[in-house]
């Protein structure tokens, strides 16, 4: 088998337009890319998702993580079925490998997510979860040596004022190196906001194709050279008579 990339993540990392993980092949030699992102990951699912592929794939080159936001959760079921939203905003995919069904942004049965969420959710228990399935993710990596840049969706996925003691030392345990911030501690989201709002659709909240592609060459591979002016305009002209931009 050849080597290969691979991306975990959110919808940051995959959605219904080129996403970060489309333009790595057009800065590293054109490595294949298998991108592993869902809308509406959790860090959990994301860890779990990111560790699983670590033991199933040979000749990783390099690993992509990009974390997404503390408050989300997962629910697991044995429920085969098709992948498909159903006009809900969660949604389930079947695992073959892991031989469940994970639903996508919290609980289908709205009532039952309102009750959890008032019950059982606790801020500061998830911004410990998530420094866990960092360190977690880390420790696996390491232990099969496989390279990885890890980065956030946006700066509310890490924080600087800890809840406790074990948790500042928890974060202290993570090797930040590894980590691509912008600016301080910013992510995709911020990075897009400053540099590329010119671009969005009006009311989406995700970036255009042209802040992924410049996330890759600016911040991932800090590269000089600008791909072919035609593949630029299109990225540039990507929603040109979608969202009324002249």
């Amino acid at each position: 088998m050849s080597n290969k990339t691979i991306a975990h993540g959110c919808s940051f990392t995959r959605y219904g337009w080129p996403c970060w993980p489309k333009f790595i092949p057009w800065f590293n030699n054109s490595l294949p890319m298998l991108n592993k992102g869902r809308s509406g990951s959790g860090n959990e699912t994301i860890s779990r998702a990111a560790i699983n592929s670590a033991m199933k794939y040979k000749q990783i080159d390099h690993m992509y993580i990009m974390w997404s936001g503390t408050d989300r959760y997962e629910v697991i079921t044995k429920d085969k079925g098709k992948d498909e939203v159903l006009g809900r905003i969660t949604y389930y995919v079947w695992d073959e490998d892991l031989q469940w069904s994970t639903w996508y942004g919290g609980h289908p049965e709205r009532d039952k997510h309102e009750y959890y969420r008032r019950h059982f959710w606790n801020e500061e228990h998830m911004y410990y979860r998530t420094l866990e399935h960092i360190l977690r993710t880390q420790m696996f990596l390491d232990k099969k040596q496989i390279p990885y840049t890890m980065m956030i969706f946006n700066k509310d996925v890490l924080r600087d004022k800890f809840y406790s003691e074990s948790e500042r030392a928890l974060h202290n345990s993570i090797d930040w190196t590894k980590f691509l911030f912008y600016k301080d501690r910013q992510g995709l989201w911020e990075f897009a906001e400053d540099n590329y709002k010119e671009y969005y659709i009006p009311g989406e909240k995700h970036p255009p194709p042209i802040a992924h592609y410049h996330w890759v060459k600016d911040m991932i591979f800090k590269s000089d050279i600008l791909c072919p002016l035609d593949e630029y305009n299109k990225l540039k002209d990507y929603f040109k008579g979608k969202d009324g931009r002249s």
